[in-house]
């Protein structure tokens, strides 16, 4: 009985719960290029250009960690593959360039364009490398304090009631 009563719950839920939504629709075209005219303006595509050398010089790092011996092969041939994949940013683009369509007016679109190519958004551009490895070194000390103080205040919380680490 149990078990007929928990089957009929179940079904009842299914049945009755509202239909899932529809897959979003495709993002017209028209937008999605306008899309990718905001990414160039913005200067993705040179990130893209500059992230790959510096994806591709981790992983090799981590094989020379494994073969030290055959250090000068292993970034020969990631430096080939830097080169052979940073054409694949295409990919990304055009995947990044859909969610920029599908999330953004095509008035957003354009005016945020016309920013990235006005004066105040071309500066913008070329402090934003800077901006962002100050931001990223701020982050992890700020990180590190805030570890740091969180570890000190347990300690003294856990001395409190016993345990002492």
């Amino acid at each position: 009985m149990l078990h007929r009563a928990a089957l009929f719950a179940s079904a009842w839920l299914v049945f009755a719960a509202p239909p899932a939504p529809l897959a979003a629709q495709e993002p017209d075209p028209a937008r999605i290029a306008a899309a990718k005219e905001l990414m160039q303006a913005a200067g993705v595509a040179r990130q893209f250009d500059e992230v790959m050398p510096l994806l591709t010089k981790q992983i090799a790092d981590s094989f020379v960690v494994l073969a030290p011996d055959k250090s000068s092969e292993i970034r020969e041939v990631f430096g080939q593959l830097a080169i052979k994949f940073v054409d694949r940013k295409g990919e990304l683009i055009d995947k990044i360039a859909e969610v920029y369509a599908e999330k953004l007016t095509a008035e957003d679109i354009s005016a945020l364009t016309a920013f990235y190519k006005s004066p105040a958004g071309i500066k913008f551009i070329a402090v934003q490398p800077e901006i962002m490895r100050r931001s990223v070194m701020l982050g992890h000390r700020w990180g590190q304090a805030l570890g740091r103080e969180i570890d000190e205040e347990a300690r003294r919380e856990l001395k409190k009631r016993g345990v002492d680490l």
